[in-house]
Order: structure tokens, then C-alpha cells, then sequence
């Protein structure tokens, strides 16, 4: 990309069990989570502008939010019964020795299943976390968690795996542009909704329904 100039950046990474990532007007755009990497190309008055390490998320953090890229990520946290949230990554001395660690060879095995451990979670836009998450967050957490490269945009999920007629339990569905979820079944579906302000679990025609009529057009189907 021609540029007038070109600077390294500098890698930070998040201390709080997460924080947002918002564009310039503060609005948010996604969220980083404790021991995230976030490469900060400028920092203005406390405030980075730079890109998450992890799912490519452009925007500025608060600068106190981001410490010294040191201790190296050896666990990520496995469940979202923890201080710390699902899929937030731990080194040495971050936490003690628990249970609830797995290393980077072991995931989940079941998208829907990751999903439904979310179920309750408040709908808050830009958020991946039990604390609150939107659509695409919902998504990316459950894929994050099966090992999956986990994209934050919805057009990019849409590309991801194979396109399907016939749905099954795990496929991603995508209303382009607008919304996201994962299937437990032919019939049913776990999505960060929100109407009605947090994750649940609907009848895939019902929302199906909703969001075309919301002028969506027809959902897309991926299998991973």
C-alpha cells in the first residue's frame, strides 16, 4: 500500500480481561481480550491507534488498557467460567495453575456446543465475551475455541469453510452485513440477538424470518 511514509509498530498487549477497540469517533468496532497482542503503529494523548494481533481489528485502545508484550502466551482459558473470559490467552504468572487452561493444541470440538456455553451472555455491540457480545463476536468466540481462524467482519466468516444447502448442527449462518449465528440443529439456532438483549436460543425460521424482513435477503451457509 503506497504511503508517504512507513513506521514499525510497536506490540502491546491487553491487561484487563478485555477491552474495546473503537474508530475514531469512539464508536466500537471490535474488542481485544487479556494477553492479546495489539500492534500500535501511533499513540496520541494515552489513545493507540493500531491493529489487533490476533483477528486483524483496526481502531484505537485506551493506552493504560495495553502493557508490555511480556509474559509469551502458553494457555488460553478454556471456559467462561473463569475471572478471565473464553478464549483470553495466559502466560506464565498471569494466572495460577487450573483446570480451566488449555493448551494450543486442544480445542473444542463442537461449534454449537461452544456456542451454547454463551447462552445469557448480554447483547452489546463490538464485544466477545459472556459480559456481552454481538453476532459476529458469538461467532468468533465458538470458532476461536475449535481452533478456527475466527474473523471479526461478517463478510469474512461468510467466506469461510464451505457453502451448504442443507444445514446441520455447527453451520454458520450469515444474513450478509448484518447478523450471525450457529446451528444446533436443522431447526434451531444460537445467536447474540439483539431484540432481545442477549444470547438465546431460537427457531432458525423465526429469525429467519426477522431478518429477512429486515431486508437482509437470504442467509448464507457455512460448514467448517
Amino acid at each position: 500500500m503506497p504511503a508517504d511514509a512507513y513506521r514499525p509498530t510497536v506490540a502491546r498487549r491487553c491487561v484487563l480481561g478485555f477491552a474495546p477497540i473503537t474508530d475514531s469517533e469512539g464508536a466500537p468496532v471490535g474488542e481485544i481480550l487479556f494477553g492479546e497482542l495489539f500492534d500500535v503503529l501511533d499513540e496520541v494523548d494515552g489513545r493507540c491507534w493500531g491493529r489487533a494481533r490476533r483477528d486483524g481489528t483496526v481502531g484505537h485502545i485506551e493506552g493504560d488498557l495495553l502493557g508490555l508484550p511480556d509474559p509469551v502466551a502458553t494457555h488460553r482459558i478454556a471456559n467462561v467460567e473463569e475471572a478471565l473470559p473464553l478464549n483470553a490467552l495466559v502466560g506464565p504468572g498471569d494466572v495460577e495453575a487450573q483446570d480451566n487452561l488449555a493448551d494450543f493444541h486442544t480445542f473444542d470440538a463442537d461449534l454449537a456446543e461452544t456456542a451454547k456455553r454463551l447462552v445469557g451472555g448480554r447483547y452489546r455491540s463490538g464485544g466477545r465475551t459472556r459480559a456481552g457480545l454481538d453476532a459476529a463476536g458469538l461467532v468468533q468466540q465458538a470458532l476461536f475455541a475449535n481452533g478456527k481462524p475466527g474473523p471479526r467482519p461478517l463478510d469474512l466468516q461468510a467466506r469461510l469453510g464451505e457453502s451448504v444447502d442443507q444445514p446441520r448442527r455447527g453451520d454458520l449462518v450469515i444474513w450478509p452485513d448484518r447478523h450471525a449465528g450457529v446451528l444446533i440443529d436443522g431447526g434451531r439456532i444460537i445467536h447474540a440477538c439483539p431484540d432481545a438483549g442477549e444470547v438465546v436460543i431460537e427457531a432458525f425460521d423465526q429469525v429467519d424470518a426477522r431478518w429477512q424482513g429486515r431486508g437482509t435477503g437470504r442467509p448464507i451457509l457455512r460448514r467448517i
